[in-house]
């Protein structure tokens, strides 16, 4: 028996180390680690992940930001859960964040803008009108790094038409995004005249990603006990949201009329637990539930 589970303890490694290997989502390689793990990302794990996928162990295969985006999401919920996090990969992670500042100061190549034009018919019984709008973004260069969170998903590009196309399902509707990116859907929310527009994310760099998108389309990111902002229409609220780590309570506070996320692919949906919490909220109060 104890042979047994050292041989599937070793197997489940190997799978944790192949899917970095791989270039797997984060997501996916955390969901290896806890299982590896019996649960949790534990020290022994973490000390495999910073043996085995880091310097020369590795092949030279490893991507630098691929791996920092890796180790920041395991230190992030260690933390979270009170355990322990080794001083290894703390150590490991500031190298990296100190050698990504220099980087960064010498080649700002890690983030490019677009313009996302958008010219679509309106599909209601009262009138038919084009509506021309220009979304300006900073996205991400490169998908494959890891920085998935500042990429720009076809699936928001498809529900972003669908909104200007059927305005009158979302105006003067409260909207809240789980996962929202570099923010092109909550753009088309404000335009189409969404009553109020939450956009949230768990990850700290996209959000902050996220604000500066909203300021590059003059709109205003809505903060407590602002009186200016509560005047002004062109308003949205970034907050910060973890999928992987929200109760219902933690959505007390939200009374949106439609709750949404752009399905992008099955590995970046949030947990089932996350969608639970969303659709007890949302039927205590006799509120839409929408998944795109």
């Amino acid at each position: 028996m104890a042979g047994a589970a050292a041989q599937d303890a070793a197997e489940q490694l190997l799978h944790l180390k192949l899917a970095f290997l791989a270039g797997e989502p984060p997501a996916c390689v955390l969901a290896l680690a806890r299982k590896a793990g019996g649960g949790s990302i534990t020290p022994h794990v973490q000390n495999f992940l910073l043996e085995n996928c880091t310097g020369t162990n590795v092949d030279g295969r490893q991507n630098f930001t691929y791996t920092t985006t890796i180790f920041k999401r395991i230190i992030s919920e260690v933390e979270l859960s009170s355990s322990t996090v080794i001083d290894g990969l703390y150590e490991e992670f500031a190298q990296r964040m100190l050698s990504k500042a220099k980087d960064s100061l010498l080649n700002k190549t890690d983030h490019i803008y677009k313009e996302i034009s958008f010219l679509s018919s309106t599909n209601d019984n009262v009138s038919s009108r084009l509506i021309s709008v220009v979304a300006r973004l900073s996205c991400s260069s490169n998908m494959l790094e890891g920085d998935t969170g500042c990429s720009l998903w076809p699936s928001s590009l498809f529900l972003s038409e669908f909104i200007l196309s059927y305005p009158e399902i979302f105006s003067t509707k409260c909207c809240f995004e789980l996962g929202s990116g570099v923010g092109l859907v909550g753009i088309c929310l404000n335009y189409v005249g969404a009553s109020k527009v939450i956009l949230t994310d768990g990850d700290t760099s996209t959000l902050t990603n996220m604000k500066e998108n909203m300021e590059l389309n003059n709109l205003c990111i809505e903060q407590e006990h602002s009186e200016v902002l509560k005047e002004s229409k062109n308003k949205v609220e970034c907050k910060y949201l973890s999928w992987e780590h929200v109760s219902e309570s933690d959505l007390w506070g939200y009374q949106p009329d439609i709750v949404y996320y752009v399905r992008s692919s099955l590995r970046a949906a949030p947990r089932s637990s996350t969608l639970n919490a969303v659709k007890a909220r949302q039927k205590t109060r006799g509120k839409q539930w929408k998944i795109w």
